[in-house]
């Protein structure tokens, strides 16, 4: 089965073997990040409404369960953009309950907590994980480029009223561009920030698959260095995860497609899931005619070459 509302389970470095689930369509989000893996947002949503039936995501949801080879550690609520725009979030995190007795996670921008009803919509969440990527206006613009109406004042007071009232973990992520926001001044201001909001664990990433914007590079190892002198209890992310991509038999092409329209894949992780059954050069042959179809790009970054799905496939889609 493939599906347009869950992917994987894909090897995540904070939530294990994790199932990850689309409540709205690619792309749909109120931020344009400099360092997003999916691209530049083409038009910014502001507005939060029901993108896709709750029934029908939590039932693809069920039959993934019940298709998946191996224990699943984490269902994640990520999606293509930022999941909290979806208005029936608590919907289909409800109806997910009904089956399922494990962890379920939602993976967000941070942005919309400070709105009272995106922090009801959450509670059955064992894990929020948000973005906390600056400690002042400037750079929380530069990094993210909200709409006017999100501030990072804003931000800052919804996660802080969601650690009080939620009773779920919060896991945040420092996401470190080299020049942007990784400087001691940067690093400072972001601490004062994390103090406030009070998260139960700190996570480092930096970018590690290729961004929306080819200069959002990962800080020297010097920088890196001073952040985990600044910040001496956060995980480190900073390398790429490791560990395979289910493998679905049948259809081995066109899951590799689904999964890399959220999780731009390495060339060895794309080559891994197809040579299993076509062998190395019937994965290389696979991969070159989607990539000449247009069902692929290659993106080198960093030296390595890169396999994700073009934004205007599936643009408006949904």
């Amino acid at each position: 089965m493939i599906s347009q509302y869950v992917f994987g389970p894909v090897p995540s470095r904070r939530f294990g073997r994790s199932l990850g689930v689309n409540p709205l369509p690619r792309k749909t989000c109120n931020y344009s990040c400099i360092y997003c893996q999916l691209g530049r947002t083409p038009r910014l949503q502001t507005e939060r409404k029901s993108f896709f039936q709750t029934r029908a995501v939590v039932e693809d949801v069920r039959k993934a369960l019940e298709k998946a080879d191996a224990d699943i550690d984490y269902i994640t609520f990520m999606g293509d953009g930022e999941p909290t725009l979806a208005a029936n979030l608590g919907d289909m995190a409800e109806g997910v309950r009904t089956f399922w007795d494990g962890k379920i996670a939602l993976i967000s921008n941070g942005s919309l907590f400070h709105e009272e009803e995106v922090r009801r919509d959450v509670e059955l969440f064992d894990v929020v994980s948000p973005t906390v990527s600056a400690g002042d206006e400037r750079t929380f613009r530069q990094m993210h480029r909200p709409p006017r109406s999100i501030t990072l004042e804003k931000v800052v007071e919804g996660l802080r009223l969601l650690k009080e009232e939620n009773p779920g973990e919060m896991w945040a992520e420092m996401m470190l561009v080299g020049g942007v926001n990784d400087s001691l001044t940067s690093l400072l201001s972001i601490r004062k920030v994390l103090r406030e909001i009070g998260p139960d664990r700190l996570y480092v990433a930096v970018p590690t698959r290729p961004p929306a914007e080819n200069w959002a590079l990962p800080p020297s190892r010097e920088s890196l260095r001073q952040v985990f002198d600044v910040f001496p209890e956060a995980l480190d992310m900073t390398e790429p995860e490791e560990g395979p991509f289910l493998r679905n038999e049948e259809e081995r092409e066109a899951e590799l497609i689904e999964i890399a329209k959220n999780h731009p894949l390495r060339e060895d992780q794309a080559f891994e899931m197809l040579s299993m059954s076509l062998g190395l050069e019937g994965a290389r042959d696979s991969i070159a005619r989607m990539v000449q179809e247009g069902r692929l790009v290659a993106v080198d970054y960093a030296g390595t070459t890169f396999y994700r799905v073009p934004l205007e496939r599936t643009f408006g889609k949904g």
